[in-house]
């Protein structure tokens, strides 16, 4: 997970542990690759904010998948409710989730690309969410 606001960064850690999902949680796109690439099987997934100091992470999903283009990620940012979610899902991203966000519709997103029998598009849902590649 990576984002500049440590305000954000501390609910995705209070939130991933609630969920009891483990997580790598990082303040910049250069130590996210850093990380990535030291390891790229380890990762799941990534969530990563839009608009970043020094690379944004549209630059960092770009550099992800030259390395492991199956790695489902996940945007969530303001750019979404001003861009549309469709700018981001046209550009590889599973699931494109505005700031701020509903914990539900968080949720939804990420048990979705993790766990492929979980309910990612429910009824009435809003939540910007196409299947994850396998």
């Amino acid at each position: 997970m990576v984002d500049d606001n440590e305000s954000i960064r501390v609910f995705l850690r209070h939130f991933f542990k609630l969920e009891g999902i483990p997580v790598e949680i990082v303040d910049s796109p250069a130590r996210a690759l850093e990380l990535f690439r030291a390891d790229p099987q380890h990762f799941s997934m990534l969530l990563t904010d839009c608009e970043m100091p020094g690379m944004s992470g549209l630059e960092l999903a770009h550099e992800v998948r030259q390395v492991r283009f199956d790695l489902p990620m996940v945007i969530f940012s303001t750019s979404v409710t001003v861009l549309g979610p469709n700018r981001f899902l046209s550009q590889g991203f599973v699931a494109a989730l505005p700031k701020p966000v509903a914990l539900d519709r968080l949720r939804r997103a990420v048990r979705g690309v993790l766990d492929p029998d979980y309910p990612a598009r429910q009824p009435g849902s809003q939540a910007s969410v196409v299947p994850a590649a396998n």
